[in-house]
C-alpha cells in the first residue's frame, strides 16, 4: 500500500498541535475561571467536535474549498479579536480572584461582567461580546482545521492508519501547552507564531498534494479520491459506524473518570497528555503493523488493569492511558473503510462521538471509587468486544517503511 506519507502525517500533527496551542491559550488567557466556566466549554466541544459532521460534508461537497487556510485564516482572526478585547483581563477571573476552572465561589456571574459590575477586572459589554464573537469565530476555524487534516491524511495513507493516527495525536500535546501558556504569564506572541507556521506548512502540503503541472482542478481531483482503507468487517454498514462511533463515546466518557489520584503537579499533568497523544499515534502504526482487530482488542483489554491499579503509580497509569487511547484511530479506520467516499463525514462521526460522549459529564458528577472502577471495566471490555465484531486484522507492515 505504499510509505508512509510523513509529510502528511506529521505535517498535520504539528498543524494540529499548532491550532490547539492557540485555542487553549485563548481559552485559559480568556475565559479561565468563573461559574459559568463549564457553558465556555460546552460550546466549544459542541461548535469544534459537532460541527465537524457538517464541516465533512460541506468539505466533500465542495472539494476546492480550502478548509486549512480558511480554518487557519478563522481562528487566528478569532483569537486576535477576543485577546485584543479581553486586554488581557480573565473575562471570568473578576475581581475577586478565581483563576482555576472550579473556583465557582470567588467568581462573579457572567451577567455582572458583561455590565462592568464586577470590579476592576470587568471587561465592559462591547469588549466581552467581541470576546466572544471572536471565541466563536476561533471554534468554527478549528473544525475546519481538523477536516482538512482528516481529508488530507485519510486520501494521502494509501489505506493506512498510521497517518491519520498521527495526525490526531499531534492535538494532545498542544492542548496541554496552550493550557499551560494561557493560564500563566506565557507571552501572547508564541501561538501566533506557531500559527504562522502551520499556515505556511498548509499551503506547503496542499501544493504537495496537487496534481504536477495543474492548480486548483489538480486539488478538487485529490478532494474526490476514494479512501483506500479496508479495515472493516463484513458486517453492514450501520452497524460499524454505529458500534465504532460507540467505542470512541465510550472512550470519551470513562477518561473523565480514570483513577488519577497521582496527578497532583504540571509535570504529571503534562506526562497526561503526552501519554495520550503518544497513544493515539501509536494506535495507527500499530494497527497497520499487526492487525486493526488485534490491537484494538488487546488495547482495551490490557488498559484495564493499569487504569485500575495506577491510582497512585503514575506510570502504571500512564502506560493504561496510552493503551487506552489507542483506539481512536482504529475506530476512524473502521468508520471509513465503509465511507470511502466520504472520509470528511467519517472523521466527522468519530468527533461527534467524542462530543456525545463528555456530553454527560457537563451535567451530572462521575461515580467514584469501586463503582467508577466497575463501569471503567465492563465499558472497556464492551468496547473491545465492538471492535472485534467490526474490524478485521488486514495489516501493511510489509510496505510501511518510512519516505
Amino acid at each position: 500500500m505504499g510509505k508512509i506519507n510523513l509529510k502528511a502525517g506529521f505535517g498535520y500533527a504539528f498543524i494540529h498541535f499548532s491550532m490547539e496551542v492557540l485555542c487553549f491559550f485563548f481559552l485559559y488567557r480568556v475565559f479561565n475561571g468563573g461559574s459559568y466556566w463549564w457553558s465556555i466549554a460546552l460550546v466549544y466541544d459542541t461548535i469544534a467536535f459537532a460541527g465537524q459532521v457538517p464541516a465533512g460534508a460541506f468539505c466533500e461537497k465542495f472539494p476546492r474549498f480550502r478548509p486549512g487556510i480558511c480554518g487557519a485564516l478563522m481562528l487566528t482572526l478569532g483569537a486576535a479579536i477576543g485577546l485584543i478585547a479581553a486586554g488581557g483581563s480573565k473575562i471570568g477571573a473578576i475581581a475577586a480572584g478565581a483563576s482555576n476552572i472550579g473556583d465557582v465561589a470567588a467568581a462573579g456571574r457572567i451577567a455582572d461582567i458583561a455590565t462592568g459590575a464586577a470590579g476592576t477586572d470587568g471587561i465592559g459589554t462591547t469588549a466581552t461580546v467581541a470576546a466572544v464573537i471572536g471565541f466563536v469565530i476561533l471554534t468554527v476555524g478549528n473544525a475546519l482545521l481538523h477536516i482538512s487534516g482528516a481529508l488530507i491524511t485519510l486520501r494521502a495513507s494509501e489505506g493506512r492508519l498510521s497517518e491519520p493516527g498521527i495526525f490526531v495525536g499531534g492535538g494532545a500535546f498542544g492542548v496541554i501547552t496552550g493550557r499551560l501558556l494561557g493560564s500563566s504569564d506565557g507571552p501572547v506572541w508564541i501561538p501566533f507564531v506557531l500559527m504562522a507556521a502551520a499556515f505556511i506548512l498548509i499551503i506547503a502540503i496542499d501544493r504537495v498534494m496537487l496534481d504536477p503541472g495543474t492548480d486548483t482542478e489538480g486539488f478538487a481531483s485529490f478532494g474526490e479520491i476514494p479512501c483506500e482503507h479496508d479495515v472493516a468487517s463484513s458486517r453492514p454498514l450501520e452497524i460499524i459506524i454505529i458500534v465504532l462511533a460507540c467505542v470512541v463515546a465510550v472512550r470519551s466518557y470513562i477518561s473523565n473518570g480514570i483513577p488519577m489520584g497521582w496527578k497532583k503537579t504540571v509535570f504529571e499533568t503534562v506526562m497526561l497528555y503526552v501519554a495520550m497523544g503518544a497513544g493515539k499515534m501509536a494506535g495507527g502504526v500499530l494497527a497497520d503493523l499487526f492487525g486493526t482487530r488485534k490491537v484494538g482488542v488487546i488495547s482495551c483489554i490490557l488498559a484495564v488493569p493499569f487504569l485500575l491499579l495506577g491510582n497512585d503509580l503514575m506510570w502504571v497509569s500512564l502506560i493504561g492511558i496510552a493503551l487506552f487511547s489507542m483506539t481512536m484511530a482504529i475506530a476512524l479506520g473502521g468508520i471509513v473503510s465503509v465511507l470511502r467516499n466520504n472520509p470528511g463525514t467519517a472523521f466527522g462521526i468519530t468527533t461527534l462521538a467524542l462530543f456525545l460522549g463528555s456530553l454527560p459529564v457537563f451535567f451530572f458528577p462521575m461515580p467514584k471509587g469501586t463503582v467508577m472502577n466497575v463501569i471503567l471495566a465492563a465499558l472497556s471490555l464492551l468496547s473491545a468486544a465492538g471492535i472485534f465484531m467490526t474490524t478485521n486484522d488486514r495489516t501493511h507492515n510489509k510496505k510501511a517503511d518510512i519516505r
